[in-house]
């Protein structure tokens, strides 16, 4: 649903440090000129006034893994409901830290710059080879604080064992597109390279690409479909691009990053945050009485088998998150475990012999 087309014109700077200290003021290390087109009145989510505070951020993306719950076969239909309630993007962005923002107006020119340098724990790789990729994110600043809130999933159970325990309130601004949602859809990220790439980091990569240049530069690709993504990991791979779809943008001349906005709820993962960036599941003890799982979406499943090793033999129930939510999520519930291991030796919990009256998993 491509309603409203956002351009920017990116002017690299030519050096990697600014002036701070030599008598003279920051040198903008990239400079971003953003002219923004459309009309969102169309997207705006129900009950929301028509007064808007668009804004443009660069946000820097984490090195995530997805759930394996999230990516091995489903066992029934109950199963695949959860996963579609709950499960994000498996190839999907995720957020780790606003960089910068500027007020943008629909037809008006805003320039957007970089003093500084991404810092290393939003770079992968060792001292000889970073690199660190970025979404440019059009949204409307509700809450009027000039800078893209972030927003997580909401688990169930925080009473009980496990991680995940605190809970916050959902961001109010409204994503309207980026530039990197996802790598199974055409995407042109931000990318900073420090050293020589390393492919085998497996950091948001694009199979068949030529590799980005030192230094900051726009990167273009086609991406691919979820299928063939799904497939390919199995191998640990992933699809190749198509080469005419890979570009490599990169200073002095200016580039342009477009992004095609959508309607919120499509779009709005890209402002999610995980709770756990190596897939780690939320484990819970099932409390005596029964949670409030209004608006959720729940499943009794078996426990996905990880690298080869046999599961405990336990059924879990999975709780996805309220249809409300911001983001996606999944709260596990099992009978006997750990707060960090289902399959540790000595549990921190077992109710086998003894569930709660409303547990309904046998």
């Amino acid at each position: 649903m491509k309603v409203v087309v956002l351009a920017i014109a990116v002017f690299l700077g030519g050096g990697c440090s600014d002036l701070e200290g030599l008598g003279g003021p920051a040198s903008a290390l990239v400079t971003f000129e953003v002219v923004a087109t459309g009309d969102l009145g169309p997207l705006r989510p129900a009950g929301i006034s028509s007064d808007v505070s668009l804004q443009i951020a660069l946000v820097w993306g984490a090195q995530w893994w997805t759930e394996p719950f999230c990516i091995v076969s489903a066992e029934s239909d109950a199963v695949t409901a959860v996963t579609d309630a709950g499960c994000r993007d498996p190839f999907g962005f995720v957020p780790a830290s606003v960089s910068a923002s500027v007020p943008v107006t629909i037809g008006a020119s805003a320039s957007l710059a970089l003093f500084a340098l991404p810092s290393t724990d939003l770079l992968v790789g060792g001292i000889s080879s970073r690199v660190g990729y970025a979404s440019l994110v059009l949204y409307d600043d509700r809450d009027g604080d000039g800078t893209l809130g972030l927003s997580k999933s909401h688990p169930t159970g925080l009473t009980g064992r496990g991680p995940g325990q605190q809970d916050t309130t959902d961001s109010a601004d409204i994503v309207y597109g980026a530039s990197f949602l996802t790598m199974t859809a055409p995407d042109q990220r931000v990318a900073f390279l420090q050293g020589s790439f390393d492919a085998a980091s497996a950091f948001y990569p694009r199979e068949g690409c030529p590799e980005p240049p030192d230094g900051f530069s726009v990167l273009s690709a086609g991406g691919f479909s979820a299928a063939a993504g799904l497939a390919a990991s199995t191998a640990g791979t992933l699809p190749s691009e198509d080469p005419a779809s890979c570009a490599i943008q990169q200073q002095p001349d200016p580039l342009l990053i477009s992004i095609a906005a959508s309607a919120p709820t499509d779009v709005a993962e890209v402002s999610c945050t995980e709770s756990t960036l190596d897939g780690t599941a939320r484990y819970q003890e099932p409390p005596t009485d029964e949670p409030d799982f209004s608006g959720r979406v729940t499943a009794c499943a078996g426990l996905p088998s990880l690298g080869g090793a046999t599961p405990p033999n336990l059924t879990q129930l999975v709780v996805s998150g309220r249809s409300t939510d911001h983001c996606k999520g999944l709260s596990h519930y099992v009978l006997r475990g750990c707060a960090q291991d289902v399959s540790c030796a000595a549990p921190d919990w077992d109710l086998t012999g003894n569930p709660p009256s409303w547990w309904p998993c046998n």
